[in-house]
């Protein structure tokens, strides 16, 4: 019996209330996407920061800090104390005045340490520059040397960000220090990793974000525990002074390079170097934990365009050079020569992948926890999830794609997410892998017979894979590229074997898209009058379990495929029409997001699929004539999907998965997707948010500019 498939689980830094900009919007729900951090000794984080001073270094200090002019430490008969920093909670001055000695105290520490290339700025007033709508600010950090006295810092330029609070309040502190980590993660392709410190009252604690989970030390009393503050600071100091700066999470295979106004990165893969000269997408570094993935259109050494992927994987994951390696094998042992040619037109190629190697090792996230003796004195604490996620009420989808929906497993009780389970810690391995194929996206495509040729081309390859053996569980708009007038599938990285016994599903599909069965993680066709027995009962000579476990298998990759095909009909109009009614626009994009929610668990999204009458009725109400036209198939098509689905499991808990039922679903798929785009010639799509944008109810002084004319190709 094989194992389950992983539940889903929405990712909120890849809905709507994240992208609308609002500071609160986004804080809550960077905190409802972690869920949870991890809880370590002090001792335990702080060795993982950089070289510690020895017994007779931290002797030396303490003496230095004593005798200097400054008197960062006092030494008499009531022992050893800061001289100038008291307890926050019973000072009675400003935040600001109460912790503006610990500025002196930090860079004192600092000056011990030979070379370093970091000092410490207090900023309670300034916020950094961010190439994202990003208006928070620590409380001061550890920045570059050599920025120092810039009028402005930049999230990239910040080592190490603090956040402090006179009084107890654990909560609000922990809130803002982890923002300020996420907003150097997702802001800065250079960082693989970054600390952070918060000082509450007399408690300080040590913070690391990774891509594989965020830490944080038990707290030491700033006041009690002068020798390790002395370390901390001494050690991020030393982590400073190296050329790479590698120990304090920068990454020295990247450089950021200025091309006139715009930035761009320099990446080192093997040992080639590809310059980049536009994103193509990032939002995978959104969320904290999870793959970071970051996409460039770049050029290699001799001008050739190709594209680059950064992500962290799993340890125990394949690459997806590696993954995809093995589905053209398995195209190989079990498709005719014929068809193993035709297969490979369409898969995207893959020129070389590498994990990234730094001081000639693999770059793996930190795991505070190496080498220690600790046991069980590190825990897991959870982030109380529903006073955050009540606090505001969720904002419809705003429809793009891929920027709403991305999932992944998350709950502490399953398997995938940050490839974690509750008894260790996650790692994971920094990779990177280069494209032949550099295209444009079906999701950026304007010209519908394009858009529908693109799709069609990606059902071939699905079944040049369903044939071997293969299901690739992320179709989307966002993984089918347009290239050199065909469409060529991507993303492998979450593709395996259909009999393959890994339960890890890290993830399964883009939420706009994903199989309603696999949303529900339970087989919905079933009949009534199947034989289902008893828990309990089996009869003789059988070990057939009762409900056997969820698995995706073919017709959830093909559902997949129709919910892009319908998704391209209600997410646009066709520029043909100049006379679109304001009210037929707010009428299909109310059905837009009854069907693409951007969350799982809608209701209405599994009704939309689920009943074939009601919608033939919304298409033929809320479509324009010319898109209608097109795509009067999408209901027939959800419909043959149901009757596979029947076919399949109509003698449940056996599935019906043959070769004859996978012909025939895509013979028929393939049939509908072809017919439209026979009817889509010369009709040019246009977004129903801009559009809706454009029609807008203005004031009578407000004059409408004239749209500007889009390219054919996004």
């Amino acid at each position: 019996m094989l194992p389950p498939d992983t539940a889903v689980f929405a990712r909120h830094t890849s809905q709507a209330d994240y992208r609308t900009g609002d500071l609160k919007l986004g804080r809550i729900a960077v905190l409802a996407d972690l869920g949870r951090y991890l809880q370590v000794p002090f001792d335990c984080l702080v060795k993982c920061v950089g070289a510690m001073p020895s017994q007779q270094d931290l002797q030396r200090i303490r003496n230095n800090l004593t005798n200097k002019e400054s008197k960062i430490l006092t030494d008499d008969e009531s022992g050893l104390r800061w001289t100038d920093f008291t307890p926050p909670a019973k000072s009675k001055g400003s935040e600001e005045n109460v912790f503006k000695p610990l500025g002196r105290i930090i860079s004192e520490i600092l000056a011990e340490v030979p070379n370093r290339r970091i000092s410490f700025l207090a900023n309670p007033n300034g916020t950094p520059l961010s190439q994202r709508n990003n208006t928070s600010r620590p409380d001061g950090y550890l920045v570059l040397s050599d920025k120092q006295t810039e009028a402005k810092m930049h999230w990239f330029d910040i080592a190490i960000p603090f956040e402090f609070k006179k009084e107890q309040d654990t909560e609000s502190l922990r809130d803002k220090i982890i923002w300020s980590l996420h907003s150097i993660m997702r802001e800065d392709p250079c960082r693989r990793f970054a600390f952070g410190i918060t000082i509450e009252d007399m408690q300080l604690r040590l913070w690391l974000s990774n891509r594989a989970c965020l830490a944080v030390t038990e707290p030491i009393d700033f006041f009690q525990n002068i020798d390790s503050v002395i370390s901390l600071f001494y050690a991020l100091g030393s982590a400073s002074a190296s050329s790479t700066m590698n120990e304090l999470g920068w990454d020295p295979t990247v450089e950021r390079i200025r091309d006139g106004k715009k930035i761009q990165y320099e990446f080192i893969i093997g040992d080639e170097v590809f310059t980049t000269t536009r994103e193509l997408a990032t939002y995978g570094a959104d969320s904290m934990v999870g793959r970071g993935t970051r996409v460039y259109e770049a050029t290699d050494a001799g001008g050739e365009k190709v594209a680059i992927k950064d992500s962290w994987r799993e340890v125990e994951r394949q690459s997806e050079g590696e993954i995809l390696e093995s589905i053209l094998a398995s195209c190989a042992e079990k498709l005719q020569a014929e068809e193993l040619a035709d297969a490979k037109r369409y898969f995207v190629g893959i020129r070389l992948w590498k994990d990234v190697i730094i001081d000639d090792t693999p770059d793996v996230t930190l795991d505070p926890l190496v080498g220690e003796e600790h046991n069980r004195s590190w825990k897991w604490v959870s982030i109380d999830l529903q006073p955050i996620l009540s606090a505001r009420p969720h904002l419809p989808s705003a429809g793009d794609i891929p920027d709403s929906g991305r999932l992944s497993a998350f709950l502490p009780t399953q398997l995938g997410g940050i490839a974690r389970n509750d008894t260790g810690i996650p790692r994971r391995v920094h990779t990177r892998t280069v494209f032949d194929d550099v295209g444009v996206a079906v999701k950026d495509v304007t010209s519908l017979a394009d858009n529908l040729t693109c799709l069609s081309d990606g059902l071939k390859a699905l079944y040049y894979m369903h044939k071997a053996g293969w299901i690739h569980r992320d179709f989307s708009v966002g993984n089918v590229i347009w290239v050199g007038g065909m469409g060529k599938l991507g993303d492998f990285e979450y593709a395996k074997k259909i009999e393959s016994q890994t339960s890890r599903d890290v993830r399964t599909g883009t939420i706009h898209f994903m199989a309603v069965e696999v949303e529900r993680q339970k087989y919905l066709f079933r009949s009534t009058t199947s034989n289902v027995r008893p828990v309990g009962r089996k009869p003789h000579g059988t070990s057939l379990p009762s409900h056997p476990p969820f698995r995706m298998n073919f017709l959830h990759d093909i559902e997949s495929v129709w919910w892009a095909f319908t998704w391209i009909f209600f997410y646009h109009t066709d520029t043909t029409n100049a006379n679109h009614s304001l009210d037929a626009l707010h009428a299909q994009w109310k059905n837009f997001q009854l069907a693409f929610p951007g969350t799982v668990g809608r209701p209405s999204r599994q009704e939309f699929f689920f009943f074939v009458d009601e919608l033939q009725t919304v298409c033929d109400d809320v479509l324009s004539e010319t898109c209608r036209d097109v795509g009067d198939c999408i209901p027939h098509f959800a419909g043959a999907l149901q009757d596979g689905y029947r076919k399949a499991e109509a003698k449940y808990p056996l599935l019906a998965l043959d070769d004859t039922l996978l012909n025939d679903i895509h013979r028929q798929a393939a049939e509908y997707l072809d017919g439209a785009q026979q009817r889509a010639t010369g009709i040019e799509l246009c977004p129903l948010p801009n559009l809706l944008k454009q029609k807008r109810p203005r004031p009578r002084e407000e004059t409408s500019p004239s749209p500007k004319k889009k390219p054919r190709h996004g």
